[in-house]
């Protein structure tokens, strides 16, 4: 591939991410540096930044393809590192994506290779820091919804969700990661994350606010607004990071 400052810029999502990954590929291009959007937007810098729009389907195609020229195991490190904490992440995951085409299934045993050795530790961070959350998570309880507030370093709610919602002890819940401005949400036998990035809502902090600012749009049925809140469309979210 060519090397040219090249600087692109994507929602936030993983298919984002990806269709980055394709614009790059068929430019023949090594990006400078990628951005999600909230990063970028509103900057003096923004006009240097290609934004790229996200596509689910071409998204998918990409990820599928990476699995099939090397392994279950590497598309999987590739859903990992996104929700870790790795600075410029978005690079080093276009190399794994570059070297999975080319090299196939190997790449996920080079632990001599820099870029590998980084996103292997990443993960590695990633899942332990879950663990600890998980098992040391308190939730308060406001109007019978049990409500938890989190500052995790990765982006571990994709992660404990699954655990979070079997645990019988809670009913309505709600659980805010404030650092990466994430939503879990559940009423009844419906649940979701929700992606709160792009708010302009003051911070929010302690039960009674959260739940005073986020819970109303619960109540009021999920196709609606309260307080600016929208939800992100996200069903590749469920398909690329199988966390639904």
């Amino acid at each position: 591939m060519e090397n040219g400052r090249h600087d692109f810029c994507y929602d936030g999502t993983i298919e984002g991410l990806l269709c980055v990954y394709i614009r790059c590929i068929s430019m023949k291009v090594r990006p400078l540096s990628i951005k999600p959007d909230y990063m970028v937007i509103g900057t003096p810098y923004e006009d240097r930044y290609i934004f790229i729009r996200s596509d689910v389907k071409r998204a998918d195609l990409l990820y599928k393809y990476v699995g099939e020229c090397s392994s279950a195991e590497v598309q999987q490190m590739l859903l990992d590192c996104f929700l870790t904490s790795l600075p410029n992440k978005e690079l080093d995951l276009f190399e794994l994506v570059c070297r999975a085409i080319r090299y196939g299934a190997r790449i996920a045993e080079d632990y001599e290779d820099p870029t590998m050795h980084r996103i292997q530790m990443a993960i590695r961070d990633l899942y332990r820091e879950s663990q600890l959350l998980v098992s040391g998570l308190k939730f308060c309880v406001e109007s019978d919804v049990s409500i938890a507030e989190l500052n995790p370093r990765n982006c571990v709610l994709p992660l404990i969700k699954r655990k979070i919602l079997s645990n019988p002890t809670y009913d309505d819940l709600l659980a805010y990661d404030k650092r990466h401005a994430l939503l879990l949400l559940r009423h009844g036998a419906e649940n979701e994350i929700i992606d709160i990035h792009k708010l302009s809502i003051p911070p929010v902090n302690g039960s009674k606010l959260l739940y005073e600012t986020f819970w109303p749009y619960v109540l009021n049925g999920r196709s609606c607004t309260c307080n600016g809140l929208t939800k992100r469309k996200s069903d590749g979210l469920d398909s690329l990071w199988r966390i639904a």
